[in-house]
Parts: C-alpha cells; structure tokens; sequence
C-alpha cells in the first residue's frame, strides 16, 4: 500500500463525512489533481476492493478500505498527541509532520507509542483514536450544520485541517467551548453563535466541520 494510495483513502473517507454524493471531480479537487489522474487511482482503489462505486452515493470506501483508515487515523492521531506534549509542536506545526509519519511508522512503533502515552482516547481535535485492530467510529458526530435547534452547545470535535484550524483560532473558538446557537438562517445557509465577546455566523460549507452535541 503506496502513501498515495492511503491518501486518496483517507480523502474519499473524509469527503463522505461532510458530503451525500462522492465524484470523480470532488476527489480530484480535493487531492489538487487532474481528474484522469483521479480516475487511474480510482481503478486501483476499486481493483483492490478498497471503494465500490454506487449510482446513487458515488463512491464508497469498503470494510477492508475502512480496516486501513482506521489504522492510518490511528497512526495519526497518536502521533498528533506526541508532537504537542513531548516536542511543544504547535496546531500550525503538527497536522503536516503527522501526515509524513503516519506512512512512514511500524504498527509495532504506534503501539508502544499508544502505552507510553497512556492509551489516550481521543486526538487534539477531538477525533476519537480507534483502539488496535478496531474499526474508526467517531463518538462525536453530529455536525453543527445538521442543528435545527437554537440552544446552548459543546464543540466537541473539528476536522484536522490546517486552514479551519486557523479559522476557530481567529474567531475565538476551541474544543471543549460551549457556545449558543442563537440563530439558524436555512436561506443564508448560517449558523449565528454567541460566546464570550463575539457573534460570529458560520457557513454551511464550515459548519460541516464542527461537531457539537447540546449542553
């Protein structure tokens, strides 16, 4: 298994969080390629049973697929933890040296490293970190963009991505922050929040990536 192999996994994983219907074209955008040349991969994935292909949802990623995203995530998310509490990386920092590592470390390596750390359960941002030989099931989530209902509510988890990470940095928002939904615009496509000192409304294509369960 090619790191660009796990990469185009982890991606068409990752859309099916926040999207309905996985294309062709959505996997190419995201992994900043051309479409035929997410089309090759894409073969490859299907040859080795990793993704089907469904008329209605696009493409899916198997049980085997998910057995390696699990593992990967696992990886990941472990070694996210090291980075910030043993060598001081920053949010900024650790994303980028996680996703060279995680293709780069022995299982035999990630699973001292999960008893040293103390089998912790979940990663910086809030994902959970599949336990050894277990399958990823997100305790949190429920998007802030799937609430209908005003209220007060924890963000409990976000997606690991460098430009939202900056984004809630700017804005003032962290995990473990309650907040209020003092608004839901179906027709702006908005969620309003209140917290301390600000009122901020988060669109539709962000709110996607912020997990919240009501407090």
């Amino acid at each position: 298994m090619t790191p660009n192999k796990e990469d185009y996994l982890k991606m068409i994983y990752e859309i099916g969080e926040t999207e309905d219907k996985i294309s062709n074209k959505r996997i190419a955008e995201r992994m900043g390629v051309s479409a035929p040349s997410a089309s090759e991969m894409i073969k490859k994935l299907i040859a080795e049973n990793l993704i089907i292909k469904d008329k209605d949802l696009g493409y899916q990623v198997t049980r085997e697929g998910l057995s390696l995203v699990s593992e990967l995530y696992r990886k990941h998310r472990l070694i996210e933890i090291f980075l910030m509490q043993k060598l001081q990386y920053n949010i900024e920092e650790v994303h980028e040296e996680a996703e060279i590592l995680e293709h780069t470390v022995s299982t035999f390596f990630i699973n001292r490293l999960e008893e040293s750390l103390g089998f912790p359960s979940f990663c910086p941002h809030g994902g959970t970190i599949p336990k050894r030989g277990e399958l990823l099931v997100e305790l949190y989530h429920q998007s802030l963009a799937h609430i209908e209902e005003i209220g007060f509510y924890m963000i409990n988890r976000v997606h690991d991505d460098f430009d939202l990470l900056n984004y809630l940095e700017k804005n003032g928002l962290a995990i473990g922050m309650t907040v209020e939904i003092s608004q839901i615009d179906s027709f702006a496509g908005t969620h309003t929040l209140v917290y301390p000192g600000n009122r901020l409304a988060i669109p539709t294509s962000i709110a996607k990536q912020i997990y919240v369960s009501p407090v």
